[in-house]
């Protein structure tokens, strides 16, 4: 669901930009915007309100991860709820205004260790498939701007967006899935470490299945 346009969130982002990373004609080598050390970077494409990357950021101190949501409302949402969460310590999170069709024009190569996808928007309608995040376009830009030893995990609700994404990586010669389940909640191995977003939350309480898609550069 589509949130509702804030008019305070335009002024607050103007008012921090030293949490965001700006949109530029040039690639940009993400390290740059960070003042530490980390050597683990992660990206989340379609971050909403930031609740998973800043229980990450709270979970892994030694990560630095960036929220890339496209909606500035969205963005000036998620950034001050990670600035009131974190007591302003956002030393390892920063958030992104931009669009998942532009990843290779904004990240050098090999920029990230890991991508996150959750709950992306499935665009149903057959028409709409282009879009979905798992397609093969979107495919070969995170190829080019994950690390040769990097993963994407995905996570949805969505039955046609999981059957969808498992044909698109098993197709494409530079990704092998690595692991998949219909049914997230019931492997306890992967719960131990699993970080729910939002939507899931919701989704899981309503009783709906959460399915997951790991997988790698076809060369590991």
């Amino acid at each position: 669901m589509r949130l509702r346009n804030k008019n305070w969130t335009k002024d607050y982002l103007l008012n921090h930009p030293q949490h965001l990373i700006p949109v530029s004609n040039d690639q940009l080598k993400v390290g740059d915007f960070f003042a530490n050390h980390n050597q683990f970077y992660a990206l989340e494409i379609g971050c909403g309100k930031g609740d998973f990357l800043i229980a990450q950021s709270l979970i892994h101190p030694d990560w630095n991860l960036v929220g890339l949501e496209k909606e500035s409302t969205v963005v000036g949402v998620a950034l001050k709820k990670a600035l009131i969460t974190k007591h302003e310590q956002l030393d390892n999170l920063k958030f992104m205004n931009g669009f998942a069709e532009k990843l290779q024009q904004v990240f050098l190569p090999n920029s990230f260790d890991c991508l996150f996808l959750n709950f992306s928007d499935p665009w149903p309608k057959a028409k709409h498939y282009k879009k979905r995040l798992t397609y093969q376009t979107f495919l070969d830009d995170y190829f080019k701007i994950l690390k040769p030893s990097g993963k994407v995990e995905l996570k949805t609700d969505n039955d046609q967006l999981y059957q969808f994404s498992l044909e698109q990586i098993t197709a494409h010669p530079q990704w092998r899935i690595v692991y998949q389940t219909t049914d997230l909640y019931a492997d306890v191995n992967q719960l131990k470490t699993n970080v729910p977003t939002e939507y899931e939350k919701k989704f899981h309480a309503q009783g709906k299945t959460i399915k997951k898609i790991i997988f790698q550069p076809q060369s590991l």
